[in-house]
Protein backbone atom coordinates (compact mmCIF):
# COMPACT_ATOMS: atom_id res chain seq x y z
CA UNK A 1 0.00 0.00 0.00
CA UNK A 2 1.46 3.20 -1.00
CA UNK A 3 -0.26 5.22 1.30
CA UNK A 4 1.71 3.85 4.20
CA UNK A 5 5.34 4.52 5.06
CA UNK A 6 7.30 1.44 4.86
CA UNK A 7 10.30 -0.25 6.31
CA UNK A 8 12.09 -3.47 7.48
CA UNK A 9 10.91 -5.03 10.63
CA UNK A 10 12.21 -8.92 12.22
CA UNK A 11 9.86 -10.71 13.90
CA UNK A 12 10.82 -13.41 15.78
CA UNK A 13 8.52 -16.47 15.58
CA UNK A 14 8.47 -18.92 18.39
CA UNK A 15 8.97 -22.58 16.52
CA UNK A 16 9.31 -25.41 19.22
CA UNK A 17 12.22 -24.27 21.88
CA UNK A 18 13.69 -22.24 18.63
CA UNK A 19 13.03 -18.58 17.61
CA UNK A 20 12.76 -18.03 13.80
CA UNK A 21 13.30 -15.00 12.47
CA UNK A 22 11.67 -13.27 9.11
CA UNK A 23 12.45 -9.95 7.83
CA UNK A 24 9.54 -8.01 6.22
CA UNK A 25 8.50 -4.82 4.95
CA UNK A 26 5.85 -3.38 6.97
CA UNK A 27 4.31 -0.08 7.83
CA UNK A 28 5.49 0.54 11.82
CA UNK A 29 3.73 2.93 14.06
CA UNK A 30 4.28 3.84 17.54
CA UNK A 31 0.77 4.20 19.32
CA UNK A 32 1.79 4.57 22.74
CA UNK A 33 1.09 8.31 22.68
CA UNK A 34 -2.40 7.81 20.96
CA UNK A 35 -3.63 5.26 23.04
CA UNK A 36 -5.29 6.56 26.10
CA UNK A 37 -9.05 6.00 27.35
CA UNK A 38 -11.68 8.85 29.08
CA UNK A 39 -9.69 8.44 32.18
CA UNK A 40 -6.46 9.20 30.99
CA UNK A 41 -4.92 5.95 31.69
CA UNK A 42 -2.84 4.15 28.28
CA UNK A 43 -4.59 0.82 26.55
CA UNK A 44 -3.08 -2.27 26.47
CA UNK A 45 -0.99 -2.16 22.96
CA UNK A 46 1.82 0.38 21.96
CA UNK A 47 2.55 -0.37 18.35
CA UNK A 48 0.78 -1.12 15.69
CA UNK A 49 2.49 -3.02 12.34
CA UNK A 50 0.72 -3.80 9.07
CA UNK A 51 2.09 -6.45 6.59
CA UNK A 52 1.32 -6.63 3.31
CA UNK A 53 2.92 -9.38 1.93
CA UNK A 54 0.58 -12.11 2.79
CA UNK A 55 0.73 -14.53 0.10
CA UNK A 56 2.42 -16.50 1.84
CA UNK A 57 1.63 -16.09 5.12
CA UNK A 58 1.52 -19.63 7.26
CA UNK A 59 3.64 -21.32 4.71
CA UNK A 60 6.94 -19.39 4.37
CA UNK A 61 6.63 -17.11 7.18
CA UNK A 62 4.47 -16.74 10.32
CA UNK A 63 3.45 -14.27 13.24
CA UNK A 64 1.08 -14.96 16.37
CA UNK A 65 0.59 -13.95 19.82
CA UNK A 66 4.00 -13.83 22.04
CA UNK A 67 6.69 -13.69 18.55
CA UNK A 68 8.37 -10.24 19.08
CA UNK A 69 8.97 -7.66 16.54
CA UNK A 70 11.96 -5.50 16.40
CA UNK A 71 11.11 -2.43 14.30
CA UNK A 72 14.25 -2.65 12.38
CA UNK A 73 16.04 -5.52 10.29
CA UNK A 74 18.22 -7.15 12.63
CA UNK A 75 20.33 -10.77 12.76
CA UNK A 76 20.65 -11.69 16.62
CA UNK A 77 20.35 -15.20 17.62
CA UNK A 78 18.18 -15.21 20.67
CA UNK A 79 17.68 -17.22 23.52
CA UNK A 80 15.15 -15.15 25.58
CA UNK A 81 14.32 -12.61 22.83
CA UNK A 82 12.21 -10.07 24.65
CA UNK A 83 14.66 -9.32 27.31
CA UNK A 84 18.06 -9.57 25.17
CA UNK A 85 16.55 -7.13 22.20
CA UNK A 86 15.24 -5.02 24.93
CA UNK A 87 18.98 -4.64 26.29
CA UNK A 88 20.25 -4.37 22.84
CA UNK A 89 17.54 -1.76 20.69
CA UNK A 90 15.47 -0.45 24.00
CA UNK A 91 12.22 -0.78 24.70
CA UNK A 92 10.72 1.86 22.29
CA UNK A 93 11.93 -1.20 19.45
CA UNK A 94 10.93 -4.05 20.46
CA UNK A 95 7.54 -5.26 20.82
CA UNK A 96 5.71 -8.73 22.15
CA UNK A 97 2.47 -9.39 19.70
CA UNK A 98 -0.38 -9.32 21.77
CA UNK A 99 -3.10 -8.93 19.27
CA UNK A 100 -3.58 -10.60 15.11
CA UNK A 101 -5.99 -9.42 12.83
CA UNK A 102 -5.82 -11.43 9.29
CA UNK A 103 -7.71 -9.18 6.46
CA UNK A 104 -7.65 -11.47 3.70
CA UNK A 105 -10.29 -11.37 0.88
CA UNK A 106 -10.81 -13.22 -1.72
CA UNK A 107 -11.87 -10.76 -4.37
CA UNK A 108 -9.44 -9.80 -7.23
CA UNK A 109 -10.49 -6.17 -7.02
CA UNK A 110 -9.55 -5.24 -3.70
CA UNK A 111 -6.35 -7.40 -3.12
CA UNK A 112 -4.11 -4.50 -2.69
CA UNK A 113 -6.16 -4.15 0.67
CA UNK A 114 -4.87 -7.45 2.46
CA UNK A 115 -2.90 -7.29 5.26
CA UNK A 116 -2.05 -8.92 8.71
CA UNK A 117 -2.39 -6.25 11.44
CA UNK A 118 -0.35 -6.68 14.52
CA UNK A 119 -0.77 -4.98 17.75
CA UNK A 120 2.13 -4.94 20.50
CA UNK A 121 3.47 -4.49 24.22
Amino acid sequence: MSEFPMQKITIYHKNGNNWIRFIKNASFRNTAYLNHNRNGSNSSENALIRIFDVVDYGITWDAEKGDIIVNKEVDNEVTNPLTELKELYGKDNVYKITTIDKFIFDDEDIQDLNHIKLGGV
